[in-house]
């Protein structure tokens, strides 16, 4: 082989190596575009700030954790809560209550998440949303140090995930014996200085229906719960007060009891009757002055209002 003949083998050889160099280039390259451009699962999102949930769908009553990705290269301020929307008729309702309550999400108010970080924000899905097609929308805006924790201004934007809900099912009621629930009653009733209550009663419903109906507080779990009503009187000399300060006292106890575990995980003292019958069939666990008593294992329920 002659000198020609080499340069012009090493030619062909340089063109291959080159065109292949040139294949893997764009390969790799393809790759990177794709692996960039895919959007995360459950965000709208392509990159920088996403959403991410762990599955596409969900039941009503859980409380889930919504991974925010600050994937840019600045501190943010994110929202404390989420614009949940459910499709209807070819368009987006929002959701701003539950078991008609009114619980507006704040679009002003924020928390600084700094750059590369991830950070849970809780979902909560109300027992009675209904089942379908839902979106989740979260506002943030680059923080600049000077206005952080005011989510306002035209530097806000939002970033989206979708979800399915699927129906609320509180499952098949756990049972504990009426002389467990009416030891609790008494030992709370004992407890609070009245070893000798009048009247103490219970229905059961879910932990968040027992502590509105008890005390119009907003607990959100839904898991089987027995209120507990007891009248006497009493006073909450265990709890710790200021010095010179009086003990609260009242005429109702109220006690909401995991069903499941037995453990009491709600009370209060105060003089209002709860409307135990707005829970479920009420029962009458003791009625009566203490020299007195009568137990009634199953009173008839007054009709709902």
């Amino acid at each position: 082989m002659d000198s020609r003949e080499r340069r012009a083998s090493l030619m062909r050889r340089a063109r291959v190596v080159l065109a292949c160099v040139s294949a893997a280039i764009a390969v790799l390259a393809g790759a990177a575009t794709s692996v960039a451009g895919r959007r995360a699962p459950g965000s709208d999102s392509p990159a920088g700030v996403r959403l991410l949930l762990a599955h596409p769908a969900y039941r009503a009553g859980q409380s889930i954790p919504v991974t925010l990705v600050n994937g840019s290269r600045s501190l943010i301020l994110r929202g404390v809560c989420f614009d949940v929307q459910r499709r209807a008729d070819g368009g987006w309702m929002s959701v701003t209550g539950t078991h008609g309550i009114a619980l507006p999400c704040s679009m002003t108010a924020g928390v600084p998440q700094p750059a590369g970080a991830r950070a849970d924000v809780e979902l909560v899905l109300y027992d009675d949303l209904r089942p379908g097609d839902y979106r989740i929308t979260l506002r943030y805006k680059p923080a600049h140090g000077v206005d952080l924790g005011n989510l306002t201004g035209p530097d806000v934007r939002s970033v989206h995930a979708g979800l399915s809900v699927l129906v609320f099912r509180l499952g098949a009621k756990p049972s504990l014996s009426g002389r467990r629930i009416l030891a609790l009653a008494e030992r709370a009733a004992s407890g609070a200085g009245d070893p000798q209550p009048t009247l103490i009663q219970h229905a059961a419903g879910t932990r968040f229906d027992a502590n509105r109906i008890a005390s119009g507080e907003l607990v959100f779990e839904w898991n089987w719960s027995y209120l507990i009503a007891i009248r006497g009187h009493f006073a909450a000399t265990r709890a710790p007060l200021p010095h010179g300060g009086k003990p609260p006292s009242g005429t109702v106890i109220t006690l909401v009891v995991d069903a499941r575990t037995g453990q009491i995980t709600d009370g209060g003292l105060s003089n209002r009757y709860p409307s135990l019958a707005q829970l479920g069939p009420v029962t009458t666990d003791l009625r009566g002055a203490w020299a007195n008593t009568r137990r009634v294992r199953h009173s008839p329920a007054p009709p709902r209002p």
